[in-house]
């Protein structure tokens, strides 16, 4: 199984979420800066995900986002936590979370955007 995660390297909430990720002991897994990447974002744009959004995972030929993402990542791992899979975790703490981040790369003087679009 094939896993590409793209995320906000500048992002500390990302950052260290990718550093503790553990599937590479059973998958092909493959960590991506999404500021590294801006033809991959357009491919992802052009089906309707925005990185600006939250992070994206690609498992083999499927896309996921945000809180999906996530689900989708912890479904993979040795370890899965059922938070993940609440309603609370994908309504309201990982879109705060995302306004969190926006915050906080402003404080480090960050542009929370990753511009891909011509």
């Amino acid at each position: 199984m094939k896993i590409d995660i793209y995320y906000d390297k500048e992002c500390p909430f990302c950052n260290k979420y990718a550093q503790i990720l553990n599937l590479r002991k059973e998958h092909d897994v493959s960590i991506n800066n999404a500021r590294d990447d801006l033809e991959k974002l357009r491919y992802f744009y052009s089906y309707g995900y925005d990185i600006n959004y939250g992070i994206i995972v690609q498992i083999d030929d499927k896309i996921y986002q945000g809180s999906d993402a996530i689900l989708a990542i912890d479904n993979l791992s040795e370890n899965t936590s059922f938070f993940y899979k609440t309603k609370i975790f994908q309504n309201f703490l990982y879109p705060a979370l995302k306004i969190i981040r926006k915050i906080v790369l402003f404080i480090l003087g960050k542009n929370s955007t990753i511009k891909f679009e011509e």
